[in-house]
């Protein structure tokens, strides 16, 4: 890795930690009622700290890829971002409380960044592909996804019957932990190394494919031909089309065959 890739998977990893922290601390100390559903001081100043995480790492994760002419122009726009990267979570109408918690989540980014050490540089572990789209490039991929699979960035298969092409789905229930590591294995099979992630909250991006989630929810993952598609819904189906992807979930499933296409 280069030294601005480094501390780009640096500033990816601590937002991951900080996410995967906050997320299960506020799950463990959450004291608000569940009926009504509320929330308390306490939760207030929990849970913007793994939203603001969340928006940040989508901005840092827009720079993957990018080149630099210094490394020190790299920490100059990966703490711009950490100030200034937001989500429909970190705006709007915000208490007193929400707002202290995210601009003390974004100050002990910026603080983080400003003290990485040589050593840190020198041991980062690499994380898999995953670059945030450009809002020019998701309007592309979701226009190309129209075109060739009639998804117009709402439901697919079978909420909405609109595929012009030949598709397969499941019921989620009918699928074990086994079954949907064959169609991770699946996917890691195709050729091309990177794949698109289009989700519900536009949250698109350009992925390793071993990075695709078999039990996936409103998210659809497609090759870059758009040779093939996956959708899982809310409603607990995954939908897969494209000759390739279907003949090889009969391959894997073969025990399965009865149960396509029943909800």
């Amino acid at each position: 890795m280069t030294q601005t890739e480094k501390i780009l998977t640096l500033a990816r990893r601590f937002c991951i930690d900080n996410i995967l922290y906050w997320t299960d601390y506020y799950q463990k100390t959450r004291t608000g009622n569940d009926t009504p559903y509320d929330y308390s001081k306490h939760d207030y100043n929990v849970f913007p700290r793994y939203q603001t995480a969340e928006a940040i790492l989508r901005g840092i994760e827009s720079l993957v890829g990018k080149t630099f002419d210094s490394l020190q122009d790299c920490q100059n726009e990966i703490k711009r971002l950490g100030k200034t990267s937001q989500s429909h979570f970190t705006t709007g109408k915000l208490n007193g409380l929400q707002s202290k918690a995210i601009e003390d989540a974004r100050q002990k980014f910026i603080d983080f960044i400003d003290n990485i050490s040589v050593e840190q540089l020198d041991n980062v572990e690499p994380l898999p592909y995953r670059r945030t789209l450009l809002e020019s490039e998701a309007n592309a991929v979701r226009e190309k996804l129209n075109k060739h699979w009639n998804f117009d960035g709402g439901y697919w298969e079978p909420l909405t019957p609109c595929s012009p092409k030949p598709f397969v789905f499941y019921d989620k229930e009918n699928l074990t932990e086994d079954d949907f590591k064959k169609i991770e294995e699946i996917i890691l099979s195709y050729p091309n190394g990177r794949i698109y992630e289009i989700s519900e909250t536009r949250y698109d991006c350009e992925i390793d494919k071993s990075e695709f989630e078999a039990d996936c929810y409103e998210i659809i993952y497609t090759d870059k031909n758009f040779e093939w598609i996956v959708y899982g819904s809310h409603e607990g189906t995954v939908a897969y089309g494209g000759e390739w992807l279907l003949s090889e979930l009969d391959r894997q499933l073969s025990d399965k065959l009865e149960l396509k296409n029943k909800w």
